[in-house]
This record gives C-alpha cells, structure tokens and sequence, in this order.
C-alpha cells in the first residue's frame, strides 16, 4: 500500500522553484516568443501575444521548459494545471499561469506533481486561494501554501508515468477527433455546394424550357 506524507509547497524549496508568467503590458503583437496561458496550451491555440527575447532577460524569465508544471492562476480556468511535455514548441507562459519547476529530481517527480494537481482536493485547495469579484485571481507567493500529498520517489514516477501516458493519448484523441470534424465540415461544403449547383442548373433548365 502507497503511503503519502503531506508537505507544504513552501517547504520544497530545495525541490521546486514558482515563479509567475511573463506580464501582459511587456507583450507585443509580433515577437520571438509566444506567450501561451494554460487554456490556450490546452486547446492548442494559436498565440495571440508574444514577447521578446531581450525583454524575457529584463523580467528574469525563460523560455518553459519540459517538466514544467503550470498552473492557472488568473481568469476564469483558475486551478487548471499541464505539465509541459517533451518536443513541444517554443513558448514562455503567460502571466495567467504560474511556473512550479522541479530542480530535485530525487525529491519530486514533474509528472507526479501534474497528476496530483489534477485531483479535484488539490483543485479546490488551489481555488480557495483565488481573490477578486471581476477577475478570480491568485497571488504566487500563496501557492506556498499548497499541501502536496507525496509518496515515495518510486511510486512518484510510476503514477507520473501513467498520468503521462493518459494525457498522451487524451491528446492524440483530440487530434482525431479535430481531423474528423474538419472532414465533416469539408463534406457538408462540398455537398451543399454541390446541391446548390444541382438547383441552379435545374432552375436555369425550367427558365429555358418556358422561354421557349
């Protein structure tokens, strides 16, 4: 049987470093870099602001890497978290999103810690922390007060490997399923198209045959 040990994120900090996103106001229209919240990593939006490189040097960012663990702070999918997988594009979250990046592997495993946030307590631990009537909004230095429920290093990367292989095939299932509505969308264009063709030239015939 897993045994857990509860831990405060705030007592991680030789593990786990949190930092927030790149700030809205330093974005720009056409950049180097995309700036991406969760939301738009989750339903693999194109960029609708960027950032460049001199400035992520300015505001002491980098560009997310694999591993990364990001987590909704801001809007309306507050709580939501992704982990960063491997081979994705180039991008620095935005400051929707806060930046949980394990430093110790031998203490916490990325894919571990993106499965436990996944869970509805952790969930509603992270939405209790949100502030604000208009716009739900989580301060960084309140993810400190998160409470992590940590098996050992072993069963860590076990679970992470199994949430990993979920998201994997969640995501190839998306992308399925977005070709498949693409072929029905061109089916209907062209099926329609093709029928409004048939009517005009059976309208263009009725004209003809009564002119005559």
């Amino acid at each position: 049987m897993t045994t857990f040990e509860e831990i405060r994120l705030g007592d991680l900090t030789d593990a786990l470093t949190i930092t927030r996103g790149f700030p809205t106001q330093r974005t720009v229209p056409k950049g180097d870099v995309p700036v991406m919240s969760v939301a738009d990593l989750r339903n693999e939006a194109s960029p609708r602001h960027f950032a460049d490189r001199d400035a992520l040097d300015d505001v002491g960012l980098d560009l997310a890497r694999p591993g990364d663990v990001l987590v909704s702070v801001e809007g309306g999918t507050v709580g939501e978290a992704l982990v960063v997988p491997e081979g994705g594009r180039e991008f620095v979250p935005s400051q929707q999103a806060a930046t949980l990046r394990v430093i110790a592997g031998s203490t916490l495993d990325p894919w571990y810690l993106g499965a436990w946030l996944g869970t509805e307590p952790a969930r509603e631990q992270v939405r209790r922390l949100a502030r604000g009537l208009t716009i739900q909004r989580i301060p960084i230095k309140d993810l400190a007060s998160l409470t992590v429920r940590i098996p050992p290093l072993a069963d860590q990367r076990e679970i992470g490997q199994r949430f990993l292989a979920f998201e994997t095939a969640i995501k190839s299932h998306r992308a399925v399923a977005a070709c498949l509505e693409d072929l029905r969308n061109l089916d209907l264009v062209v099926t329609f198209a093709n029928g409004s063709a048939t009517n005009l030239t059976s309208e263009s015939r009725k004209v003809t045959a009564h002119g005559h």
